[in-house]
């Protein structure tokens, strides 16, 4: 490829990707319904028309974001998944990328929450796989836990799955919506969500009774 046709595809490539990453800005800031297509180029610092070079329209941005994006977290969530770690650490390391996220990408997990889980927009058969891949991979790592002896055999690990990414999923929501805070005196936030994590893990796999208090 000769030089100058290779510069013109990493500048769209960059172009590209510079529409996206302030589709995020924009679509966290004041919501995709309340956003326009003339914002996202703002943000960008672009021409309006350019954007039209790349996407059909607003909708198709969101839905290369939560393509690209999910991609890249499933992504991540497999090599945990494929990994020689004890299931516990397995399961606290998925919890720790699934809560750290909203520290390192604030924006994008306001998107994903409000604009992507819970709109009807993406109702469609290959959105639901995507989403579906992830409740997949963590089932698959609580079979091989049972497997290997470590967590009971006697529950089924299709309905353990959602139990666990669902308890994430309200703390990431209730995160986001700011009904919880980082304590005060913290002073690393990923170190409190790591302390999150364990809590989450912890509870999942051993529950909240007091084995003590058993008769």
């Amino acid at each position: 490829m000769p030089d100058s046709t290779r510069d013109r595809a990493h500048q769209g490539r960059d172009k590209r990707g510079l529409i996206l990453e302030s589709a995020i800005k924009v679509f966290a800031r004041t919501g995709y319904h309340g956003s326009r297509v003339s914002d996202i180029a703002r943000e960008a610092g672009i021409a309006y028309g350019l954007v039209y070079h790349y996407f059909k329209n607003k909708e198709e941005i969101l839905e290369t974001i939560f393509e690209e994006q999910w991609s890249g977290f499933l992504g991540a969530v497999d090599a945990i998944a494929d990994g020689s770690s004890a299931t516990e650490d397995k399961l606290l390391s998925i919890a720790g990328l699934i809560l750290n996220a909203y520290r390192v990408r604030t924006d994008w997990v306001k998107v994903l929450v409000f604009e992507i889980q819970r709109s009807p927009r993406f109702r469609n058969p290959d959105q639901i796989r995507a989403i579906s891949r992830l409740f997949q991979i963590v089932a698959r790592i609580l079979r091989d836990g049972q497997k290997a002896g470590e967590l009971r055999d006697d529950l089924d690990p299709d309905i353990a799955c959602y139990v666990f990414i669902g308890g994430l999923d309200i703390v990431v929501t209730s995160r986001v919506l700011e009904l919880i805070e980082i304590e005060p005196g913290t002073p690393d936030e990923a170190q409190y969500h790591l302390k999150v994590a364990r809590t989450m893990v912890d509870l999942f796999l051993n529950g909240i009774r007091n084995p003590e208090g058993d008769s």
